[in-house]
């Protein structure tokens, strides 16, 4: 079995069940090779019961494998793994702790795909998210796997996409080893009221992220771009794009080659977007990114549309916050690697994992200043916004930037202890993956069969 399509999950989704099987059954038709369905719950929940019917289902009437890893059974898988990978008991435990991160970490469902997949034998894995839908053409779903299929493993030389070849002359004969689309749909939960409050005060909090160097007018349209166009843009065509902004292609609609057998995603808790550096480190490394058109339906359902939550809300704003001070980090690290790309790689052109953790080490020392001050400039940005504004929406920002003035101690100690345990991670994500292997039976023992 060459490909998994992968879906977290930390809520009710059987819709985004039922999709994901029938997609790997398209992929099935696209391809003529087996997909394997893979549903990753986050945590212990009665409604895993639920998931798995569905998915036993699904997996009947659509003819797809299946696995419903529960949390209970990925406990299990990741103590063995554990056990397999390292001799001594502190190297078990950290490991745990990395693979079974507290709370809601966006890296950790990447991470348990790539360890099933390496188990499995799989070269190839698709990624979608528990609150989307395909969009509908006619009545059809136009699922995303067909195209990420047709460039995922082949030389970009061999593609036919929409921008000129010679746009981009540093790719040559690179092989694709990352596909993403992007969402539309309902906004995003993070920016939303900073957006509904003005313009403004979202490019204030973007700028947080960037370099000093960025322009104010750089920063204005990205903001436009990303948080509101893209959401308002789909496609009725299909398409192939080199993509000359890696910041367009999300995670949630995304499709890696075996480039996640080098490296993990970053489990870092309660923090939104963790899981985008496999496709950020291709790019500094001047490795394609290819952007297909076949975008996903992002949906909310009941009170996090609403923002019916103030405390709700207050908790998906840290999340936020957190990104944005690991965006301050990722920033300079983005530079340490572009200055020099091909010493961060070893002679046979994989990956050092070694460099790469050093690189992240060193970007958080020379930038913890600024995330130490970062805290204190989003909840000025969020009283403002909150100055500007009246009712119900002032009343969030305002529980906003309490909240982050309060613990801004804390948040910078969350990077700082994120960081080390995800360089960490990177040291040992080789003899993570080698032994993964290891695995196969006790999950093949989980599969559902169609």
């Amino acid at each position: 079995m060459r490909r998994a399509l992968y879906i977290p999950t930390d809520r009710p989704c059987g819709d985004a069940i039922r999709h994901g099987i029938a997609e790997c059954a398209e992929l099935r038709r696209e391809t003529g090779e087996e997909c394997l369905f893979l549903l990753a719950e986050h945590e212990r929940h009665p409604r895993e019961r639920e998931h798995e019917e569905l998915v036993r289902r699904y997996a009947r009437e659509y003819g797809v494998t299946a696995l419903p890893l529960t949390a209970e059974a990925w406990e299990g898988l990741a103590d063995t793994l554990g056990r397999l990978a390292f001799p001594d008991p502190a190297s078990r435990a950290r490991l745990r702790s990395a693979l079974l991160p507290r709370g809601v970490a966006y890296g950790s469902g990447p991470n348990k795909a790539a360890i099933v997949a390496a188990a499995l034998g799989v070269d190839v894995l698709h990624r979608r998210d528990s609150d989307q839908e395909p969009q509908l053409v006619e009545g059809r779903p136009r699922y995303p796997g067909v195209l990420e299929a047709r460039a995922v493993g082949r030389p970009v030389a061999d593609l036919s996409v929409v921008n000129p070849q010679d746009a981009l002359p540093h790719h040559g004969d690179a092989e694709v080893r990352f596909v993403g689309g992007t969402v539309y749909g309902d906004s995003p939960q993070d920016r939303r009221d900073v957006l509904a409050a003005g313009h403004e005060f979202a490019v204030r909090l973007q700028n947080l992220t960037r370099p000093e160097s960025t322009s104010r007018e750089e920063v204005s349209a990205d903001v436009e771009r990303y948080f509101t166009e893209e959401l308002r843009t789909h496609h009725d065509e299909d398409f192939l794009e080199l993509d000359p902004d890696v910041a367009k292609v999300e995670m949630g609609v995304s499709c890696v080659g075996g480039f996640f057998r080098e490296l993990p995603e970053m489990p870092l808790p309660d923090t939104l977007g963790s899981d985008y550096r496999l496709r950020n480190l291709l790019s500094q490394l001047s490795s394609p990114v290819v952007y297909q058109s076949r975008k996903m339906r992002h949906i909310y359902r009941d009170g996090r549309k609403r923002q019916a939550s103030v405390e709700r809300v207050v908790d998906y704003a840290l999340r936020d916050l957190r990104l944005v001070l690991l965006w301050i980090v990722s920033w300079r690290q983005a530079e340490l690697i572009r200055a020099a790309p091909a010493t961060y790689l070893r002679a046979d052109g994989h990956i050092d994992n070694e460099r790469i953790a050093a690189s992240l080490e060193q970007a958080l020392v020379e930038t913890l200043p600024a995330v130490r001050k970062a805290p204190a400039q989003f909840a000025a940005i969020h009283r403002d916004a909150a100055a500007a504004s009246s009712g119900d929406l002032a009343r969030r920002l305002s529980a906003v930037a309490e909240a982050a003035a309060k613990r801004e101690e804390e948040l910078a100690g969350d990077i700082v202890s994120g960081v080390g345990t995800y360089a960490w991670l990177v040291r040992v994500w080789p003899s993570v993956i080698a032994a993964a292997p290891g695995l196969s039976e006790r999950i093949g023992g989980l599969l559902v069969h169609r």
